[in-house]
């Protein structure tokens, strides 16, 4: 063995059994867990038994089942890494083999590339429902269903082929989240481009609730339209946090490894260990996983209590005798005023 391997081998023992280290990778652990059951209720509960449309709650199911995988395959990464503590006996012996890591490390970026691509798609989605308010909630067909499969998993897979076309899975690693050498140039472009997209999302989706917004009083839009409009602002609305939570810790993540790669930090000269453990701190995906599912269900709900009010809003109206005219009256001069003012 040479001396340099050695080293490395001596380096990321020592990173691996250091406790804060274990700490941050358990408690990651910890919120993978917890997120594959809540993400698994949220799409049971929330989306398969919605009223949203068949392309959204395509989308939506595949977005959380990216979540649900990713949250899996980060805790298969780290019971090999206790396995491998079992079998420990020389400080080499804490590396990944090449075949373990190739696979999980690849499905774990194929995960978070497919929902960096599906939540643009949301978007998007939006977008043409919005295009076709009257005529949306019935336009539907599997042609669709296999251009967003296309565009969410079958695009995001090679762009990552693109990305990892240099990628020497030899090199040691004791996790699968840790990229391999020869992929740091081109993962950085992804990374840029997939952000980039986001950001105009973001924007996309702000345009797309302002004009439903405008839409909401129009008086001539059909019942069917209507529905449209109001389901188009109550779903803009979660997408947007969903987008910004996610844009952030992107930001955050990305500002701080590129700092710990680029930068001398004093405190991390002698102490690789730390270096690794900060690093893994800013590996926010676990906890946009465990808060994901939480905040989409606080969004819903809302939705849900929102939907419920119009209801028994229209249902206490008086229909009949002197009351119903009056309530009719009312209703037509508010519409005809709101059309107006706009």
């Amino acid at each position: 063995m040479d001396r340099v391997l050695f080293e490395i081998c001596q380096e990321n023992s020592k990173t691996a059994f250091s406790v804060g280290y274990q700490i941050v990778y358990l408690i990651n652990v910890v919120l993978s867990v917890t997120s594959i059951f809540t993400c698994s209720y949220f799409i049971k509960t929330f989306i398969w038994n919605s009223t949203f449309h068949p392309n959204f709650k395509l989308l939506l199911t595949m977005y959380f089942f990216a979540a649900i995988f990713h949250s899996i395959l980060f805790t298969v990464s780290y019971l090999m890494m206790i396995e491998r503590f079992l079998d420990y006996q020389t400080e080499c012996d804490i590396h990944m083999s090449m075949v373990p890591y190739m696979m999980v490390h690849s499905s774990i970026a194929i995960c978070l590339f497919c929902g960096m691509l599906t939540q643009v798609f949301l978007v998007i989605e939006r977008f043409f429902a919005t295009l076709k308010i009257e005529s949306y909630e019935h336009n539907t067909s599997f042609r669709h269903i296999l251009a967003y499969l296309f565009f969410c998993i079958v695009l995001p897979v090679s762009l990552l082929v693109w990305a990892y076309q240099d990628a020497d899975y030899r090199s040691p690693v004791i996790t699968a989240i840790s990229p391999p050498k020869g992929v740091e140039f081109r993962l950085n472009i992804l990374y840029i481009f997939c952000f980039s997209l986001a950001i105009l999302a973001l924007i996309l989706l702000q345009i797309i609730r302002y004009v439903n917004k405008k839409r909401e009083s129009r008086i001539e839009i059909s019942l069917s339209g209507r529905f449209q409009i109001v389901e188009n602002i109550d779903t803009t609305t979660f997408i947007s946090s969903i987008l910004i939570i996610n844009m952030l810790m992107s930001v955050i993540y990305i500002v701080g490894t590129f700092s710990l790669r680029n930068f001398e930090f004093d405190v991390f000269i002698d102490d690789r260990a730390a270096l690794s453990t900060v690093k893994l701190i800013f590996y926010l995906h676990p906890l946009f996983s465990f808060l994901m599912p939480l905040i989409s269900s606080y969004h819903l709900s809302k939705m849900r209590e929102r939907r419920l009010k119009r209801r028994e809003h229209l249902l206490a109206i008086k229909t009949k005798g002197r009351e119903g005219s009056d309530a009719y009256n009312q209703l037509l001069h508010d519409q005809w005023q709101q059309h107006f003012l706009k």
